[in-house]
């Protein structure tokens, strides 16, 4: 039973998760700077990061930094204590299978988009790959991103049903709450920007009533 699995490898499982969470981050500084290189053919608005949180670092290029450090470490206490707490509390291994899956489920569909990317970015270095050029809205990546974490998270419910273990449960809410999360930045995207205070002073340029002979 993966549940029982998980439980009994905690330590494995706390340091996969650290590990894809920085497979995760290497990835999107990778495929940054590969999509520099196609961006006359293929281009989006704004940070290639989705994610609000770390996009200082990635638009910089800062491939280190001490913050990326704490959560890796405090990602392990956090699974090796509430291993403890469940094992000390007697407690069922399902609720450490439901945080395992929350991580390991939720990195999962975000690495394969690194994948896509990454062999998209390398075809488009083909000059016949394609005719012209694209470039997407903000708002549209953002919504895409939602929907897509949403399929895996339906994806996840429908394994659990039948299995009925609790990492695959995890692996769902985690999938369903940060796509809800990217589901609400498309609107804040979409919003058209303020236009420039016009003066009111006669004979000013931006006065509407001014006319030109």
């Amino acid at each position: 039973m993966i549940d029982r699995v998980v439980y009994d490898w905690a330590p494995l499982v706390a340091l996969a998760a650290v590990g894809t969470f920085y497979l995760d981050w290497s990835l999107t500084h990778i495929g940054a700077a590969a999509s520099r290189k196609v961006r006359d053919r293929w281009a989006s608005e704004g940070s290639y990061e989705l994610n609000p949180t770390w996009q200082a670092e990635v638009d910089a290029g800062r491939r280190f930094t001490w913050r990326l450090v704490g959560v890796g470490v405090l990602l392990v206490a956090l699974l090796l204590a509430m291993r403890y707490l469940i094992e000390l509390a007697e407690l069922d291994p399902a609720f450490f299978a439901v945080a395992a899956g929350a991580v390991l489920l939720l990195q999962a569909p975000t690495i394969m988009v690194h994948a896509n990317n990454l062999q998209t970015f390398r075809d488009l270095t083909d000059p016949t790959a394609m005719t012209g050029s694209v470039t997407f809205s903000r708002w549209l990546v953002l919504r895409q991103a939602a929907w897509y974490l949403f399929r895996f998270a339906v994806l996840w419910l429908v394994l659990w049903v039948p299995s009925q273990q609790a990492f695959f449960l995890g692996g769902a809410l985690s999938c369903l709450i940060v796509g809800a999360r990217f589901s609400r930045l498309p609107a804040a995207a979409r919003q058209p920007a303020a236009p420039a205070p016009r003066s009111t002073e006669p004979g000013s340029a931006s006065d509407e009533s001014l006319t030109i002979p």
